[in-house]
C-alpha cells in the first residue's frame, strides 16, 4: 500500500537541503532516503511507474512501519508546479519547508558546484551577458534556469502557495539553519507531533560544494552515473539503488579536496545583487522576514 510523503524539502538548491534532510532522518519516528533526491514527483518516467515502486527505491535500506514519518528532498521542486501538484495528489497535508539563501550566494555556489563537474565552461563573471540575452530573447536555456531562475524565489512560492496552505509551509532561512540547526529541526519536530527534543547531530555538513581535482574525472563520474548509463542499469539488475547511489557518492568524493574557491567577481556581484532586489522585496512581503542584508 502505498504511503504518503509527510515532509518534503523542495529547496533551494545550495541552501542546506541534504543536510537538514540527514538530521530530520536522525529522528528515531523519521526515514529518510540516503540518496540526495527523492526524483518520483519531477520525473516523468519514474512517476509513471507508481509510488510503491519508488518508495521501494528510496526506503528499502532500513526497516520502518506505517506509523515511521516519510521525510523526502528534491531540491528542484520548488520551481516545479506540476511536481507539486503530483505532491498534493499524494499528500494534501504534507509539509512543505523551503530553505532560503542569498540570491547571489546561492547562484555562486550553484555554478561552482557544475563547473567542478565540467557541465560550464563559461566564467562566472560571463553571468550579466546569460541574463541580457534571456531578457532580449526571452528564451530559457539550462543554465539561465539552473543559476538565475532558481534565486527567484518570490515567483516560486507564490506557485507553492498556490498548491498548497501557507500553514504547511516552512520557511527557513539558511542562516538561521547554519547558525542553529538544531532550532530548526525542532521546529519541524514540533509540527510533526513527535518529540521534539530530540537532537541530531548537526555538527555534520552534507554536499558542501568543494573544488575537485580533476574536471575530467567529475564529467566521467557524471556521465557513467546517469540513469540511462547502460553500465549503470545493468549494475542496478544486481544491487538495490541506494548501495548504487552510495558508491556513486564515493567515486565523487575520491575526486574533492580542501582547496578554497576563488572569491566572487564584484561587478558580477554588485550585477546581480540590483538584479535580485526586486525579487527579494516581492519575497520579503510574502513571508513577513526582512532581507535586506541579501541586497548588500
Amino acid at each position: 500500500m502505498s504511503r504518503p510523503i509527510d515532509v518534503m524539502i523542495v529547496g533551494a538548491q545550495k541552501a542546506g537541503t541534504t543536510s537538514l534532510l540527514r538530521y530530520l532522518g536522525e529522528h528515531p519516528e523519521c526515514i529518510s532516503h540516503p540518496q540526495k533526491e527523492f526524483s518520483y514527483f519531477t520525473d516523468k518516467s519514474e512517476y509513471s511507474e507508481g509510488l510503491n515502486k519508488a518508495l521501494k527505491k528510496y526506503y528499502a535500506h532500513k526497516k520502518h512501519d506505517d506509523s515511521t514519518i516519510i521525510i523526502a528532498k528534491n531540491a528542484g521542486l520548488f520551481a516545479d508546479l506540476n511536481g507539486l501538484i503530483r505532491l498534493k495528489k499524494n499528500n494534501p497535508n504534507c509539509q512543505i519547508v523551503f530553505i532560503l539563501r542569498n540570491p547571489v550566494e546561492r547562484t555562486y555556489s550553484s555554478y561552482l558546484m557544475e563547473k567542478n563537474f565540467g557541465t560550464v565552461k563559461f566564467e562566472f563573471k560571463d553571468l550579466p551577458e546569460l541574463i541580457k540575452k534571456h531578457q532580449n530573447n526571452n528564451e530559457d536555456t539550462w543554465d539561465f534556469d539552473f543559476f538565475i531562475e532558481y534565486s527567484l524565489y518570490s515567483i516560486h512560492l507564490k506557485n507553492i502557495y498556490s498548491v498548497f496552505p501557507k500553514e504547511n509551509v516552512n520557511i527557513v532561512l539558511y542562516e538561521e539553519l547554519k547558525s542553529d540547526a538544531i532550532k530548526v529541526c525542532n521546529r519541524i519536530f514540533q509540527k510533526l507531533n513527535i518529540d521534539s527534543t530530540f537532537r541530531p547531530n548537526v555538527e555534520l555538513k552534507h554536499n558542501v560544494t568543494q573544488k575537485t581535482r580533476s574536471n575530467l574525472y567529475a564529467r566521467v563520474v557524471k556521465h557513467f552515473l546517469r540513469n540511462n548509463n547502460p553500465v549503470k542499469k545493468l549494475i542496478k539488475k544486481f544491487m538495490p539503488g541506494h548501495k548504487v547511489y552510495k558508491y556513486g557518492e564515493i567515486l565523487r568524493e575520491v575526486n574533492k579536496t580542501e582547496k578554497k574557491h576563488s572569491e566572487m567577481d564584484q561587478n558580477t556581484k554588485v550585477f546581480l545583487v540590483n538584479y535580485f532586489k526586486p525579487y527579494n522585496k516581492e519575497l520579503e512581503d510574502l513571508i513577513g522576514i526582512d532581507l535586506s542584508t541579501w541586497n548588500n
